[in-house]
């Protein structure tokens, strides 16, 4: 019988292929740090242009890019996914945490971004600054009660203390945080609030329970983010706004709103 004779171009045909997994490797390697470096260098250009927005260089910005590798989605021309988180800000009277969330971001600055949505949270303790527009008069004590600010207090009248209560829901009102009576206490009767100023006794108290005052917020923010609502949620009051369809080089965010 004959033997085969061994090819002898077989064996290092073979051994190509560990070569070419290597390089593979290399080049699947190099592709994922372009990717990383691409988008370290990306959420700081924007983490910068936010706080330049924000009027708020001070402020730690932390931004997360989602939406899948980064390359791709920059052949795209849009960034799926941009997420935004801002401590402590300053907006007026208040110090909070400003989310922002925004999809299909254009590389295109003056090209209108799918949605952009922003809440606004404030801390049940920066409430005293705004006390006053609570109540036209002193209280001693603000607490959050979902769905509801809770004041109370009280006040002396003929050399008796007739201690309040006032439930309280925010509202988005033309740009500012207002603040509308739900439930109303004085003494130990609760009165319907729409018939409050009329009450024989309690009226002229009532009036002055209920100066609420609203504080403007968008005078305080970009243009762009237009207020539409307010919420208590937890131990928050949360604003909310709306830029979707705005372009983010646009100059109404680098221009301030203002308040009807």
């Amino acid at each position: 019988m004959t033997q085969a004779t061994p090819d002898p171009l077989a064996a290092p045909r073979r051994r190509r292929w560990p070569w070419v997994l290597v390089a593979l490797l290399v080049v699947v390697g190099a592709l994922v740090a372009l990717d990383l470096l691409g988008r370290q260098w990306a959420e700081a250009a924007i983490a910068d242009r936010v706080a330049d927005a924000l009027d708020a260089s001070d402020a730690q910005v932390e931004v997360e890019i989602g939406g899948g590798p980064l390359l791709l989605q920059l052949a795209t021309g849009r960034l799926a996914q941009v997420e935004l988180a801002v401590d402590d800000l300053e907006v007026g009277p208040f110090t909070g945490e400003l989310d922002v969330v925004a999809e299909g971001v254009p590389l295109d600055l003056d090209a209108a971004t799918t949605s952009i949505t922003a809440r606004y949270l404030i801390p049940e303790a920066a409430l005293e600054n705004v006390s006053s527009q609570l109540t036209g008069v002193p209280l001693a004590s603000i607490a959050l009660d979902e769905p509801e600010i809770v004041v109370s207090g009280s006040v002396t009248v003929l050399a008796a203390s007739i201690p309040f209560g006032l439930g309280i829901e925010p509202d988005a009102l033309d740009g500012a945080l207002a603040f509308r009576v739900t439930s109303l206490r004085i003494a130990n009767q609760t009165l319907p609030v729409e018939d409050a100023v009329g009450d024989p006794v309690f009226g002229s108290l009532a009036e002055a329970l209920l100066q609420q005052q609203s504080v403007c917020v968008a005078d305080q923010l970009p243009a762009a983010l237009e207020l539409s609502g307010a919420d208590v949620v937890g131990d928050r009051v949360v604003l909310e706004f709306d830029a979707s369809g705005e372009a983010v080089g646009s100059d109404r965010f680098s221009t301030r709103g203002s308040c009807t």
